[in-house]
């Protein structure tokens, strides 16, 4: 699986971005060694999933304007705020007040857990990973990818600056190989993630590396020496056809997804 390498320099080139957050997020398998060639990054450190139940975490309530509705008249967006710190990272975000936040990280082993957004009807929707640096050996195939599109995000982080919510879908339908070794659950695949590779969408990607990461500053100084820390904040879904792909990138439940993981930001409250 993968393998780990002494640190590098963390600025990395912007094609190696994408390629920059898989192993260590819930429900993705990790990098299966190939004889394809191989793809590494920075020293990783990668938590294991908890399976202890754990009740989803409060979120605090936030006001929001109101936004129009179609008749001229407005329907108020209830949103409320979740907040932690993870890896000496104080963190918030917003999601729709029924929706909850499941946080396996608090009172678990160091390094491990994960936070998992759900919808109202307890599907999971989105997760994020704080980690204290992160890097893989992957193969290096690359499938063709379709961009569905960018936000952006709404506070630059400390350490990489702007971000953006990008957007990409693939289809296996004529690599049943690559499907399985994946472990795809369909032929195709959406995955929405913070990026701070803002350029251009890459128009091929290696099918477990389709999404990104961001880097904050903590001041605080880890095991390896470094004083960053790498954020993955990732939304997956699976489909049968890119027909489906392209309806799911333009539905509500895609740009409330988007607004989520754009308002993630260093802190506690907005400024």
């Amino acid at each position: 699986m993968n393998r780990h390498h002494p640190q590098r320099p963390m600025l990395l080139p912007a094609a190696l971005c994408m390629a920059l957050a898989l192993s260590s997020c819930t429900g993705l398998p990790a990098p299966a060694p190939t004889e394809t060639g191989t793809r590494d990054a920075s020293q990783a450190s990668t938590p294991p999933a908890s399976t202890a139940p754990v009740s989803p975490a409060p979120s605090i309530p936030v006001s929001e304007s109101p936004v129009p509705a179609p008749d001229g008249g407005s329907t108020a967006v209830a949103l409320s705020t979740f907040s932690g710190t993870w890896e000496d990272v104080r963190y918030s975000f917003d999601h729709p007040s029924d929706w909850t936040v499941q946080d396996t990280t608090v009172g678990g082993s160091p390094g491990s857990g994960v936070v998992t957004v759900m919808g109202p009807d307890g599907r999971e929707l989105a997760s994020l990973t704080i980690l204290v640096a992160w890097g893989a050996e992957c193969p290096c195939v690359e499938r063709p990818a379709v961009h569905l599109g960018d936000v952006a995000g709404d506070v630059p982080l400390s350490k990489s600056g702007p971000f953006v919510v990008r957007s990409m879908a693939m289809d296996l339908t004529k690599f049943p190989q690559d499907r399985a070794e994946n472990q795809w659950a369909d032929n195709v695949q959406v995955v929405t993630s913070l990026s701070s590779a803002t350029g251009p969408a890459a128009t091929a990607l290696v099918p477990r590396l389709m999404y990104g990461l961001g880097l904050v500053e903590t001041g605080v100084v880890a095991t390896n020496g470094v004083t960053h820390r790498t954020v993955l904040f990732i939304s997956s879904r699976d489909f049968g056809t890119m027909a489906e792909a392209h309806t799911y990138g333009a539905s509500e439940e895609h740009r409330t997804v988007q607004e989520l993981i754009a308002s993630f930001r260093e802190g506690s409250a907005r400024a």
